[in-house]
């Protein structure tokens, strides 16, 4: 497979999966703010690192079997896919990822930046990242600056069949914050940051 057709290079294209992006997230929010819209109400988390790896599209393709979902959308919103990435490379650093892409191909096309900068692949050069099913029955946010991945669920007692196979990923808890705060000055999270965690994605409490 040529793995740079992949890539959104169609401004059409781009503009009509932004608008589904934007369906499911609160694009321009950032952690610890609320990032999934209201229809998605149970997150569990992952680290972020994890995600740039080939066990993570394993996950990816399960997700995708149970929700009968042929692609996913990964996308980067940081840096800005239109006023950076389009403009310096004339294509977008989003991609539709089939899902019998095996986890070797997936790391690969991690790996493919613009022939001119390979420091622009995602996999260096992505901060904020989505990963986005046409069902829209799941969802992942990924913020490299905190550490983690927030998988959104729009109704777990119809996703329960999901759920084993997440057995690594875990609700909000001292672990979680952990991985956070190792991002921060001494390590610690402000409290204050832990907080609005809690608040806005602890599970059955709202």
């Amino acid at each position: 497979m040529n793995l740079e057709t992949l890539f959104v290079r169609e401004k059409k294209e781009f503009n009509k999966l932004i608008g589904i992006a934007s369906d499911t997230f609160y694009i321009e929010n950032r952690l610890p703010k609320q990032v999934f819209r209201e229809q998605f109400n149970y997150f569990l988390f992952e680290e972020f690192d994890w995600a740039m790896d080939k066990d993570f599209w394993s996950i990816i393709q399960q997700l995708s079997k149970e929700t009968k979902d042929d692609y996913v959308l990964a996308a980067v919103l940081d840096p800005n896919p239109v006023e950076y990435f389009y403009k310096e490379f004339n294509y977008y650093n989003w991609m539709k990822l089939p899902v019998n892409l095996s986890p070797d191909e997936y790391l690969d096309v991690l790996e493919l930046g613009p022939e001119e900068s390979p420091a622009d692949a995602v996999l260096y050069n992505s901060y904020t990242v989505i990963w986005l099913p046409p069902s829209m029955k799941w969802a992942i946010w990924g913020e490299r600056s905190y550490g983690v991945c927030i998988l959104g669920f729009q109704d777990v007692n119809n996703s329960a069949d999901l759920l084993p196979i997440l057995k690594n990923w875990r609700s909000i808890d001292e672990t979680v914050l952990s991985w956070v705060g190792l991002n921060f000055v001494n390590q610690q999270l402000p409290q204050e940051i832990a907080n609005t965690l809690f608040l806005n994605y602890s599970n059955g409490v709202k």
